[in-house]
């Protein structure tokens, strides 16, 4: 009877963290959807592929900037070892914002001719300054997560969207081409010195020290060695059908696939990256305690996102294009693209909320045989299928490709919790 009620008081806890942060990310999220089509008025799809591009390649490197010491922040059972991996982020995430400024310096023309896009000529300084915005803000909301924060979370969430899209609004209004990337950018630092501001406010610095930091960095270095190159490649696999687009296919198409994703994945991510938050921090518990219940509460979230996901997705590659068509007649063609993406999208998204699963198990290496072979299995598919003139097949085929890839570690990560 104890443990009956003990359950329930468990579930309506994990039930009340995820209704927390959706109600957060819903308003934040809802936000974008309804300016989208305000800024396909003011910016044509080439603009909306640059900035797709840009988005792709600071959010790619911004992930693997701290090494995924990031994911480390949850783990210890003591506060001041979280406090120093905090601060062992932020070491990293500068010295590799650094290191691609250099880079970029450097092969900025080369860039540029294999693109043909302003964002290496010109702005080429906007992506490492990303990056680091993008690490702090991510290793902030880790360390919100570690503490149950989850009201912070959907602050950061609100903000972030809510000032991007303001300053976007009035940059196209203004006529300014490259409106969207500033406007992205813009809502990066708003956003840095919200959490800023408390963290300095929750966090005792004093804390920091030069040795706990070192054993830290040792003791947790396989995220670094392992998962740092498995994240870079499901990012690559995630975020880089942009670049991959842009290289094969021009900016215009690469704008139309960006934001018919984006228009699919805001709503999706009011779910799975809800969830996926509030099932680290149950899963991490679980683990160490009950795996039957950790088992169950997998297949209970993946059963859910499922159920919940597929009819919209059928439904989108049913009438996306009318839909499109809606934001004007240059953009009904991304609607057409849903249909040969959903699959990829469905079973993706399924995967996501548990996605954390592989490093709570210390599976890092078999995440980064997934995420190689995933990647080239796409990147060959563009590949030996670009000869067509336009997208619509080679974007099915890697679609099949990463859906299957994605079904497959899921009964896999359920196998190894039994």
């Amino acid at each position: 009877m104890k443990s009956r009620i003990k359950n329930k008081i468990k579930i309506s806890e994990f039930s009340k963290n995820i209704i927390t942060l959706i109600a957060g990310v819903s308003v934040a999220q809802l936000i974008p959807i309804i300016i989208t089509p305000v800024l396909t008025q003011f910016f044509s799809p080439e603009q909306f592929g640059t900035y797709g591009l840009y988005v792709s390649i600071y959010t790619i490197l911004g992930i693997i900037s701290c090494g995924k010491y990031d994911i480390a922040i949850m783990l210890p059972k003591k506060k001041i070892d979280s406090i120093n991996i905090v601060a062992i982020c932020f070491t990293l995430a500068s010295l590799f914002s650094l290191l691609t400024l250099l880079i970029l310096f450097f092969i900025k023309d080369l860039l540029y001719d294999l693109t043909r896009s302003e964002l290496f000529k010109t702005y080429y300084w906007i992506i490492p300054l990303s990056i680091l915005l993008y690490a702090f803000n991510q290793t902030i909301l880790v360390w919100y997560n570690r503490n149950k924060q989850y009201s912070y979370i959907s602050e950061n969430n609100l903000l972030k969207s809510s000032s991007n899209s303001l300053t976007t609004i009035i940059l196209g209004i203004k006529k300014i081409s490259t409106g969207l990337i500033i406007g992205n950018f813009l809502s990066l630092l708003i956003t840095s010195l919200f959490n800023f501001f408390d963290l300095i406010k929750s966090i005792d610095f004093s804390l920091i020290n030069k040795k706990i930091m070192k054993n830290n960095f040792f003791t947790y270095i396989k995220f670094l060695k392992y998962s740092t190159t498995s994240n870079l490649f499901n990012s690559l696999t995630s975020l880089g059908m942009t670049p991959l687009i842009v290289l094969f296919f021009g900016v215009k198409t690469a704008g139309l696939y960006f934001l018919a994703e984006k228009l699919i994945t805001i709503p999706i991510s009011l779910i799975t990256s809800s969830v996926a938050q509030v099932y680290f921090q149950k899963a991490t518990t679980l683990f160490n305690s009950n795996k039957k219940d950790l088992l169950d509460l997998t297949i209970k979230v993946q059963k859910q996102v499922f159920l919940i996901l597929a009819p919209l997705l059928f439904l989108l590659s049913l009438f996306g294009e009318n839909l499109f068509y809606i934001l004007g007649e240059n953009w009904s063609s991304a609607g057409k693209m849903i249909k040969y993406f959903s699959m990829y999208i469905l079973f993706k998204n399924v995967y996501s909320p548990i996605s954390t699963l592989g490093d709570i198990l210390g599976k890092q290496k078999l995440l980064l045989i997934f995420n190689i072979s995933l990647f080239l299995f796409q990147i060959s598919a563009f590949y030996l299928l670009n000869n067509y003139n336009e997208i619509y097949i080679p974007l099915l085929v890697s679609s099949f490709f990463g859906a299957t890839h994605y079904v497959l570690l899921s009964l896999y990560m359920r196998k190894l919790i039994k």
